[in-house]
Order: structure tokens, then C-alpha cells, then sequence
């Protein structure tokens, strides 16, 4: 039994040696493993819970300051909303701020609307602009921040020549204005 385990040792020599190898790889890793990353990995799992516990508790706050917040909020909104008289001057400046980009419009379509237990207007706008695409982006970045209330409903882009870089922007818009004077 000695001779034959003497033989195999001697004709696989290579072999055994890189099981050994690996072996004894595979138990430095495993030491490694378990005294250095496991404690670190506990470590962080227990401070991204914490945080996790901490961003719920500040989630649920009391039932006055949600109201108070929601009140500033609400009156926020309402500055933001324009009287219906300015319809025109908003208009003008959707159409300036296009121009200032470089962007040229084409028709301009609206639909008012009454908003629902509101004393608000809803005006549904529809344009094509048309530019180089840079131009384009910039200006319904403009029209985003734009400090009056403007929604952006739906854009889509058309570019219908492969050479030339001019895009076609249909832009829906909604503005919402105040009822009265």
C-alpha cells in the first residue's frame, strides 16, 4: 500500500502540488474572510439599519407640524398661480424665453378648462418649436423652472432629417391661472 501511494506521489507530483496549493489558499481566504470582512460587514449592516430606523422615525411626524408644512406649502402654491388677466404677458413670455433660446415656434393652440371645486382655470396649450437640439432642451428646461405655475404635459421630438441637426419639438402645456380680476 506504501509503494502504490509512493508511485501516485511520484507521477503526480504537479498535481498534488496545486491541490495543496489551493488548499491552503482557500484556508487564508476563509481566516481573512472571517476575521476581517465578516466584522466589517456586521459593522456597516448594523449602521444601515440605524439609519434606516432613524429616516422612519423622521418620517412620522406629529399631525400639527404636517398641517403647519402643508399650509405653507399650500400658500407657496398659491403665490405661484398667476390671475387669469396675465394669460397674455404668460403667453408672451413662453414665446420670448423660446426665442431667447434660439428656438422658433409655430402655432400656438389653447383650450381653457374650470378646475374642479377650485376657483382656478386650466389652460391647455399645444405648440410645435422647432431648433438644434441643444437649443430645444434648454428651452423646456426654461419653461420647467419657470416660477408660474406651468406644467409640462407631454413633448415629443421629430427629427425627420438624418443630416441635419433641426428638431421638431410637440409641446403640451397646461398654465393654470386664478378666476376674477
Amino acid at each position: 500500500m506504501n509503494r502504490i501511494l509512493l508511485e501516485i506521489l511520484r507521477r503526480k507530483r504537479i498535481v498534488i502540488a496545486v491541490i495543496v496549493s489551493l488548499t491552503v489558499l482557500n484556508v487564508i481566504l476563509v481566516s481573512v474572510i472571517a476575521s476581517y470582512q465578516e466584522p466589517k460587514l456586521e459593522i456597516s449592516r448594523s449602521k444601515w439599519i440605524e439609519l434606516r430606523r432613524l429616516v422612519a422615525r423622521a418620517g412620522h411626524a406629529d399631525a400639527l407640524s404636517l398641517h403647519r408644512q402643508g399650509t405653507v406649502d399650500l400658500e407657496k402654491l398659491n403665490t405661484r398661480i398667476p390671475h387669469k388677466r396675465e394669460f397674455a404677458r404668460l403667453v408672451s413670455d413662453i414665446l420670448q424665453e423660446a426665442s431667447d433660446n434660439g428656438v422658433a415656434t409655430g402655432n400656438i393652440s389653447y383650450k381653457p378648462s374650470q378646475v374642479k371645486d377650485e376657483a382656478l382655470l386650466s389652460y391647455k396649450l399645444t405648440m410645435a418649436a422647432s431648433g438644434d437640439y441643444a437649443a430645444v432642451k434648454s428651452y423646456l428646461s426654461d419653461l420647467q423652472q419657470n416660477r408660474e405655475l406651468i406644467v409640462v404635459d407631454s413633448v415629443s421630438l421629430d427629427n425627420s432629417d438624418l443630416y441635419s441637426e433641426n428638431v421638431v419639438m410637440n409641446l403640451s402645456i397646461t398654465i393654470y391661472l386664478r378666476e376674477g380680476a
